[in-house]
This record gives structure tokens, sequence and C-alpha cells, in this order.
């Protein structure tokens, strides 16, 4: 507001200079005509300045003169001063509400369910953080404030033209109505083609974003040539919808410009005539004409002001999608007992779960584990195992049934007090662009060496550390990309153990460790971890040995529940999961032999 109020006074007070401009013109003409006096017949803003100048005499001409430039100079010093820090305060201003916004828009995306992340590219959401809101600083920064100096210098000009003379100063902005008219037919194309022009950035930043991500893939599989065609695909369709944009601001702007120069000539020649009849001086016919135009400037702006507007506006609607969008709310009681650092019990009641129109990934699930039980979950793929996870997690909530943990629906268990209770490694290990050390102590990061180092040995990843050249200090790069996959399983899950949680739940965390060093995973587990139970996802024997309990989905049901020897005997996946595994032992013991 305040840097709106001194850009105003900051054209308010550059008003004055054309009046400037006409009294001096006006001496001079008395003075030539040796007429020592000041215009009788002037407005009270010139009537003002000729007050502040001294007596009009023969021999102070010079002394008149510089009474003027004076008068000019600290107009010109006002005018610098209003803009200058109508300037800074603007740009300060600017830079805070961004910056809010910037938070804003991250903690939302932060606490939006899961659900929408897994229907949104996170292309859409990074052009939308970065482009769209670069754009609304840009309407922000520039746009609301010309809209202001517009209206400022417009009523101001008008207002200074229409003391003069009434009649002129209508004639003066008599096209104007027809500039609005093709400035807001302009706005509404305008508007159009943004938002088509933003959809394609959209599709463009998703598919950098998932071919770097995915770089490794595109080379392994040398599709280098088809990542670079569906970019320059994609990439041209952009630069179609970028065409259409400029294509019309080329056509619209030259003819904004040519009803404002004809505005312009109307003015001149009236100025003429009014001049010629003796209704206005001729300081006043050039001060008129400067004011004229002053008043082009609005009217050539509005043409590129609308274009910003308009862009604006898809980006404030763009942002406001997701603003909008419900966050997870994180119901539930922060009950601490329900933890209290002990797993007493987990149980599915009922369970069934599905997506909006579509068939049901869990149907009618009930099992209960205890404390000490480590329960097994395998089954064939696409059989719900991982959905599990996600419904304990609360990710998603169950279509029907309940789940209770210790006793309590966790329904009524806030969702952050639940996390904090599992801790968990998921079957796809994403680290972070930051050292090992660092990915290790995300949830803890002021822990010691000692602590991360001792997390690190369970999971074996301190047993390779001598091949990272700094140690824990060596950066992974995004995504973990310098690491393997067993790598990456094994800092993982050094960071879920470091969290200590009482339900330790590991989805297919060792599948890309070799045998050997899934058995050392396991020895070390048991003397570390103290957790009450843990949940395991997995697809090899090798990986459920320490398990006592065993569930087995088929299709989102109890195929079995009950111990290794029991379903051997009983269940047909696991007898033949259990029979490859034998196969694969025993060919290896033979070659190793």
């Amino acid at each position: 507001m305040l840097a709106a109020i001194l850009i105003l006074l900051s054209s308010f007070v550059r008003m004055l200079e054309p009046k400037i401009l006409e009294v001096t013109i006006d001496v001079f003409n008395q003075y030539i005509n040796k007429n020592f006096q000041y215009n009788a017949d002037s407005d009270f803003i010139s009537k003002g300045i000729y007050n502040l100048l001294p007596e009009f005499t023969v021999g102070n001409f010079t002394n008149v003169l510089f009474y003027i430039a004076a008068i000019f100079l600290v107009i010109s010093l006002c005018k610098a001063f209003f803009g200058f820090y109508g300037g800074v305060i603007r740009t300060s201003a600017t830079e805070q509400a961004i910056k809010k916004l910037r938070n804003k828009l991250f903690s939302h995306i932060q606490l939006l369910p899961i659900g929408y992340h897994d229907k949104n590219k996170s292309g859409e959401l990074i052009q939308r953080s970065t482009g769209d809101v670069d754009t609304i600083k840009q309407f922000v920064s520039n746009v609301i404030i010309d809209f202001v100096r517009l209206i400022g210098v417009f009523g101001a000009s008008f207002y200074f033209m229409f003391i003069i003379h009434p009649l002129y100063a209508f004639i003066a902005i008599s096209i104007t109505p027809i500039i609005f008219i093709t400035s807001y037919l302009f706005f509404i194309k305008k508007k159009k083609l943004w938002k088509e022009h933003e959809e394609e950035a959209d599709k463009l930043t998703s598919i950098v974003s998932e071919n770097i991500s995915g770089i490794r893939v595109v080379q392994a599989f040398a599709q280098e040539k088809e990542e670079i065609r569906k970019f320059e695909t994609q990439n041209f369709a952009k630069y179609k919808a970028g065409i259409k944009n400029v294509t019309i601001e080329t056509l619209f702007w030259p003819f904004s410009d040519l009803l404002v120069h004809c505005q312009v000539v109307i003015s001149v020649f009236a100025g003429g005539y009014f001049a010629l009849m003796g209704e206005i001086t001729v300081g006043e016919m050039v001060a008129f004409l400067t004011y004229s135009m002053m008043v082009t400037w609005p009217m050539q702006r509005l043409g590129r002001m609308v274009s910003d507007i308009g862009m604006a506006i898809i980006a404030i609607n763009r942002i406001n999608e997701i603003l909008d969008t419900k966050v997870e709310e994180d119901y539930g009681l922060d009950n601490e007992s329900e933890g209290d650092g002990v797993f007493q019990s987990l149980e599915f009641e009922n369970v069934c779960f599905n997506y909006p129109d579509e068939k049901p990934i869990v149907n009618d699930l009930s099992f209960k584990i205890n404390a000490g039980d480590n329960l097994a979950i395998v089954g064939p793929a696409g059989s719900g195992k991982s959905t599990l996870i996600k419904l304990l997690l609360r990710f998603y909530e169950p279509t029907s049934g309940a789940i209770y943990l210790n006793g309590e629906n966790i329904k009524n268990i806030s969702k952050t007090t639940l996390r904090k209770f599992c801790g968990v490694v998921f079957q796809n290990s994403f680290l972070f662009s930051e050292t090992i050390k660092n990915n290790i102590a995300y949830t803890k990061p002021k822990s010691s060496d000692e602590e991360v180092i001792n997390v690190a040995s369970v999971a074996s990843i301190h047993d390779v550390m001598h091949i990272f050249p700094q140690g824990y200090d060596t950066y992974v790069g995004e995504k973990g990309v310098s690491l393997s996959g067993g790598q990456k399983q094994r800092v993982s899950l050094s960071r879920t153990l470091l969290e200590n949680a009482p339900l330790l739940i590991m989805d297919d965390a060792t599948s890309a460790v070799d045998t050997e060093t899934e058995h050392n995973i396991q020895n070390r587990l048991k003397e570390f971890s103290t957790a009450n139970s843990t949940i395991v996802i997995a697809h090899r024997i090798t990986s459920i040995k320490n398990c006592n309990k065993i569930l087995v989905l088929k299709e989102g049901e109890k195929d079995a529940f009950g111990t290794s020897k029991e379903l051997i005997k009983t269940n047909p996946f696991y007898q033949k999961m259990n029979d490859i595994q034998l196969v694969l032992e025993t060919e290896i013991k033979a070659s190793g032999n």
C-alpha cells in the first residue's frame, strides 16, 4: 500500500513538469511581446507557480528563469525520491510475498495425501512451484504497480488537461473506449492461449524430470534416441503453443499502437485549432500536448498489461488447484500411550480396500499378531502385500473393516504418532542428494558418528564403506544414483534402524542384496533390534527364515496363515516357493563343488 501511495505521489509530481514547461513558454512569449505580466487567465496550478516567481520586470527576466529552473529541480528531486523509495518498498514487499507463497505452496505439497501424488506427475508440481510462481512474482512486482501508475498517470493527466480546456480534454481521450474494448478481447484470447502453453510446459517438464531420474534405465536399454524423439515432439508442441501466443501479441500490439497514434494526431490538430482561436495559450497547448503524450503511455501499456494479467490469472488458478486440494488430515489423538515404546498387538479385522471405480485390492482380510511375533507376508505379484503396509501407515484408509494397533483403532491415532511407531524400509529405496551419513541420520540429524556406524554395521553397509571415496561423507547423487541397488537398500535400512521404532516393517528390503549379506543382516538384526515384532514382505524363503508367522495372500485375500512347517504341508503357493528355494540352494552348492 505504501509503495502504491509513493508511486502515485511520484506520478502526481511528474504531472507538474508540463506545467513548468507551460509557464516557461508563456513567460518567454510575454517577454518577447514586451508584456511584463504573468498570464492572469491560467488555471490554479499555473497561478500557484507564478506566485512562487519574483516580480516580472524588464531587468529580472534571467532571475525569473532561474526561479523556474529551481522549481523544476525541486519537482524532479521529489519525483525521484518518491519513485526510488516506492521501488524499494515494492521490491521488498514483492520478495516477502513470493517467499510466503513458496513456503505455503511447498508446505501444502508436503501435506497432500499419497493418493494425490500417485495421480499427479512430479514434473507438473515442479513447473507450478517454479514457473507459475515466477509468473506471479512478475505480476506482483511490475503489473500491479504499473496498473497503479497507469491509473495515476491517466487520471492526473486527464485532470490537468481538463482544467486547461474541458472539451479538449475529452477530445484527447476520445479513442480510449475502443482501446479498452480491443484490450479486453485480447485478454480473453490471451488467457486461453497461455493456459494451453502452460499445460504443454507441464508435459515437457515431466518428460525432463522422468528422463533424468531414469537416465540409467534409458542408457541401459539404449533408448537415448527414443527419449530425444519424445522430448523433441513435446518441445515442438510447446513451441506451437508459444507461437500462438506470440502471433496474437504481434497482431494486437501494432494495432493498439496505431489507435494510440491516431489519438495523438487528433490531439495535435485539436490543440492547434484551440490555440489559433485564442482559447488556450501556446504554453498551454504545449503542456496539453505533453499531457496527451503521457496519456498515451497508459493506453500503450494497457495491452501488455492485459497480457501479463492473463498469464498471472492462469498461474494463480494453477497454483490454487494445488492449494485447494485437501491436505492429509492428521486426525486422531497424539496418544503416546499407543506406543509407550512397546508393541503389543496388530490386528486386521475384515479389512477391504479398493481405489475408486476399481476392483478390490484387499478383500475381507483378517489376521492378528502379538508381541514377539515376526510376520512374513508372501504371495504372487499384485496380491496386495505392499498395500497392507500403506493401509497400516494410513497412506490410505480401508474401504471397510478396521485395523487395530495395541487394541486401538488406528483411525483414533494421529498419523504422526502412528508413523513414528512404525519403522519402515520401503521396497524402492529412496535416497536424498546428500552424504551417506546424512541419509542415514535423516530423521535424527544430530546423531553421533558412533550411532550412525552402529546401525550401518547392522545393515552391512559399514563393511563396504572403504570403497567410497570419502567414506560416510560421500555424496550419493540424486536419488542415490551413485550407489548400487543393494547399497541403497542397506543405507535405507540403516536410516530406519536409527529410528529404533517399536514395530519394524521391511517391504522386500533386502531383495537387491546377495544371500550371504542378507544372512548377515538378519543375524545382526536379532541382536540389535529393540522392536517387539517385525513384519517382512519378501519373495524368497531366506528373507523370512526368522519369521514365526506367515501370511499368504492371493488376489487380496488371505490364502493361508500359520507357521512355515504348517504351510509347507497345506499351502500350494508356499510349497512351490520353498521347493524353488531348495532347488536354487542345491544348484549353488553343486556349482561351488
